[in-house]
C-alpha cells in the first residue's frame, strides 16, 4: 500500500532555507503525497520563491499566504487542518530532512502497525548548514535518543516530557496531529506542548535509533530571544503525571530552572525568576554557583543596572 504522506512546512521571511527545506523534500526515498505550505512572511520573496519552484517541482505544492499573519500556532493548525495525507512530517523551514526520513519513518508503521508517531535523531548543523558531529551525538544524548531506548517507548508521556520527542521532523497520524492541535496559550513552548499533550491522549511513540533530520542552531543565543524554556518549565509544573513519572518530572524542571531563570529574567518578569530561583527545582548547590549569583543579581537590580552585567 503507497504511503500517503503530507510534508508540513511552516515560514516566515526565510526564503533561503525554505528553499534547502524543499529540496530535502524532493530527494526522499519515499516520496510524500503533497507539501504544504502556509507562509506568514511580510514580502512576497517566499511567494515568488516557491512560485518558481512549483513550475518543476515533481510534488504537488499547496501553497497559502496568510495576511494578516497567523503566527506559529495558527499557521501550523491551518497547515494540519487541510493536509489529505494519512500521515503528516512537520518540517520548520529552517530545518532539512535526510534523504531517508520518510520511508524510514515510515517503515516503523510495519513493524508496529497502531503507532501514532515515530521519530528519529537529529544532526545539529549551524546557521550555513555544516554538521557539529560531538554536539550532534551529545544533544541526542541529553534528549534521551540513545540506543538502549530504540523501539517502541514504554511510556509515550516520558518520551514526551524528556523532549525525546522532537519540535519536528516527527512523522504522525494525520488524525492526531488534527486532534491535538496547537495551543496558543503555549506560546513559544508550542511545539514541546502539542508534543506532551498528543504524548497523554495518545500511546505508541517509536524512536528510531537512525538520524533522519537536520536540525539547525541559530547564531543568536536562545535563552536571549524567546521564553519557550520558561513556557516549558510551567507546563510541566502545572501538569499532572502518572506517579511513576513523578522522578522524570522533577529531573525536567531542575534540568530547565537555569534557564527558565535567564528567560524570565530577559521578559522582565523577575517575581517568577524569583520564586523558581528559590524553588525545589533550582537546588543550593546552583544558587551559591558563580552563574547561581549572577542570576540573583539581576533579579535584584533595577533593569537600568543589570543590563551592563
Amino acid at each position: 500500500m503507497k504511503a500517503a504522506i503530507s510534508v508540513c512546512i511552516p515560514t516566515y521571511q526565510r526564503p533561503k532555507f525554505l528553499k534547502e527545506a524543499l529540496h530535502s523534500v524532493f530527494e526522499q526515498t519515499l516520496q510524500p503525497i503533497e507539501i504544504v505550505i502556509g507562509d506568514d512572511s511580510h514580502d512576497d520573496l517566499t511567494e515568488n520563491l516557491v512560485l518558481d519552484i512549483k513550475k518543476t517541482s515533481k510534488i504537488p505544492i499547496s501553497y497559502t499566504r496568510h495576511s494578516p499573519s497567523l503566527g506559529q500556532t495558527g499557521n501550523v493548525n491551518f497547515l494540519y487542518e487541510i493536509a489529505k495525507g494519512d500521515k503528516i512530517v512537520l518540517l520548520h523551514d529552517d530545518d532539512l530532512l535526510l534523504p531517508n526520513s520518510l520511508e524510514d519513518l515510515n517503515s516503523c508503521w510495519d513493524i508496529h502497525p497502531n503507532l501514532v508517531a515515530a521519530y528519529g535523531k537529529q544532526y545539529f548543523i549551524s546557521d550555513a548548514g555544516t554538521i557539529d558531529m560531538d554536539l550532534s551525538s551529545k544533544l541526542n544524548q541529553f534528549y534521551f535518543r540513545t540506543s538502549d531506548r530504540s523501539g517502541l517507548q514504554k511510556s509515550s508521556v516520558e518520551a514526551a516530557l524528556l523532549h525525546q520527542f522532537p519540535n519536528d521532523c516527527f512523522m504522525i497520524l494525520a488524525s492526531a496531529a488534527k486532534a491535538i492541535k496547537y495551543l496558543s496559550e503555549a506560546g513559544n513552548a508550542g511545539d514541546f506542548d502539542f508534543g506532551l499533550r498528543l504524548s497523554l491522549k495518545y500511546s505508541s511513540f517509536f524512536f528510531l535509533d537512525k538520524y533522519t533530520a537536520k536540525y539547525r542552531l541559530s547564531n543568536v543565543s536562545i535563552s536571549k530571544t524567546t521564553d519557550s524554556t520558561a513556557k516549558s518549565f510551567y507546563i510541566i509544573l502545572n501538569t499532572a503525571f502518572p506517579e511513576e513519572l513523578s522522578w522524570a518530572k522533577e529531573y525536567e524542571l531542575k534540568r530547565e530552572a537555569s534557564t527558565a531563570i535567564i528567560q524570565l529574567i530577559n521578559y522582565g518578569k523577575k517575581k517568577q525568576a524569583l520564586d523558581i530561583y528559590f524553588s525545589q527545582y533550582y537546588p543550593l548547590y546552583k544558587r551559591f554557583s558563580l552563574g547561581g549569583i549572577r542570576r540573583l543579581v539581576k533579579i535584584l537590580l533595577p533593569q537600568s543596572i543589570e543590563k551592563f552585567l
